[in-house]
């Protein structure tokens, strides 16, 4: 194989083992934020479904509904902050991985295909304008103010 970008073939030979790494690092980020947003949606569901299903005492007393409160915003406060924690993982990985692929010429037109990059120029930017996470927060958020809103209104 030619030389990439002037490097060594020991230089070479580390960024073809670190490049997969990087590359399950990316998608490991990413699955994480997906399943800890399932699981925080699934138990606020569940919560939801069983405040409005089974018959309650009249009016909770105030302090039965600020510990309840608290707790659904505790625990929602805590999966976002695990969120905004993959994200963040993700995107250094991410950015590390695009780092890789420019060394190794995959972007280059003509290197690896006649007249052509392997890689479309766009996959180094494409990932910038990623909105999943805004979604994942919108959902654990209305989840929460839904739940709150339930022990608020209880009759």
């Amino acid at each position: 194989m030619p030389e990439v970008h002037g490097l060594r073939e020991e230089q070479l030979e580390v960024l073809k083992i670190l490049y997969p790494w990087y590359k399950e690092e990316v998608f490991r980020r990413r699955e994480q934020m997906m399943r800890l947003t399932a699981f925080a949606s699934a138990f606020l569901v569940l919560l939801l479904i069983t405040m409005l299903a089974v018959p309650s005492n009249p009016r909770p007393h105030f302090t039965v509904a600020l510990f309840a409160i608290s707790g659904v915003a505790l625990f929602s406060a805590i999966f976002t902050y695990l969120i905004l924690q993959q994200r963040n993982r993700h995107r250094l990985a991410k950015q590390a991985l695009i780092e890789i692929e420019r060394v190794l010429g995959l972007y280059e037109e003509g290197l690896y295909s006649v007249g052509k990059a392997l890689y479309p120029e766009d996959w180094q930017t494409a990932w910038l304008g990623d909105r999943s996470v805004t979604v994942y927060l919108t959902v654990l958020a209305t989840l929460t103010v839904l739940v709150i809103a339930a022990v608020l209104a209880r009759p």
